[in-house]
């Protein structure tokens, strides 16, 4: 049992750094990401709760180690998908407001663990055996975790917290990182006021919008591809004053469509041909 699971570990190490080369759209992308870490993350768990370490050492490192480098991934790559699926169409004082938001649930959390977060970080061993061995309740179990987390079998009393920290460090870095570019956008004026546009009023479905959106992503005809569909919708919805903020799930009702998808699409190639053909026959 001992070499499967370090089979699966292996595995998913590879596998996740394989994803993180490939990773081009948050929202689009990670999905994949996480189904794969729960599904390996399950699998380990139905090993790690009938497996019996050789001893106490190893539990320890498996507990304080492994097992929280691992997981702390699947927690990121989940807070950076709803955080950006959720990331608000607006200009750059609302954003920012909504990412700094996000590091002040990071500086909370860090208060509120310091001393064990000093422990860690300080690389102290004398409490591994309360922290970090199964069937130690001392300490209540932290009912933040994930619901396989929960299991005592499968948890200790803080290797949850050492993924979160873990975790918490890979966030801190993307939300700095995300109010450089914010700030560079807005300096380089790519967040518009209203009074540096023309008033316009969107006429037609917001589907409509979307799926120029998405073509144009998808051909990478802005930036380079470099462009983020929330970025292009922010664009696109401040110029035709059209709130975009569930552009996500404007593409999801797209691709539910049984025929026709890209309608909207086949009407401008076809409204085209016809006025080209009409200025042909002048």
């Amino acid at each position: 049992m001992r070499d499967k699971i370090a089979q699966i570990i292996k595995e998913l190490t590879i596998s996740i750094e394989l994803k993180e080369l490939e990773l081009s759209d948050i929202v689009e992308d990670t999905p994949s990401i996480i189904l794969m870490m729960e599904t390996a993350f399950e699998e380990l768990k139905s090993l790690i709760s009938e497996y019996q370490f050789s001893n106490n050492l190893e539990e320890i490192t498996f507990f304080k180690e492994t097992k929280p480098k691992l997981f702390s991934k699947l927690i990121y790559y989940r807070k950076i998908y709803y955080l950006e699926l959720n990331r608000p169409v607006a200009g750059y004082d609302v954003i920012k407001k909504y990412l700094q938001k996000e590091q002040c649930r990071i500086h909370f959390f860090s208060e509120r663990n310091a001393d064990f977060i000093q422990y860690y970080r300080s690389g102290k061993t004398i409490l591994d055996e309360f922290y970090f061995l199964r069937d130690r309740r001392e300490f209540e179990l932290n009912l933040e975790s994930f619901y396989f987390e929960r299991d005592p079998r499968f948890s200790t009393n803080f290797d949850f917290k050492v993924a979160k920290l873990l975790a918490n460090d890979m966030l801190a870095a993307y939300l700095n990182c995300q109010l450089a570019k914010l700030k560079h956008q807005e300096e380089s004026n790519s967040y518009f006021t209203n009074e540096e546009l023309p008033s316009t009023e969107w006429t037609d479905k917001k589907t409509a919008l979307a799926e120029i959106i998405y073509a144009i992503h998808e051909e990478k005809s802005v930036n380079a591809g470099k462009a983020e569909i929330k970025a292009l919708a922010t664009i696109f919805g401040r110029i035709f004053e059209v709130d975009l903020s569930d552009i996500y799930h404007i593409f999801l009702e797209i691709r539910s469509r049984k025929t026709n998808r890209t309608e909207y699409l086949n009407r401008l190639v076809n409204a085209l041909n016809r006025r080209m053909d009409d200025a042909d026959n002048k």
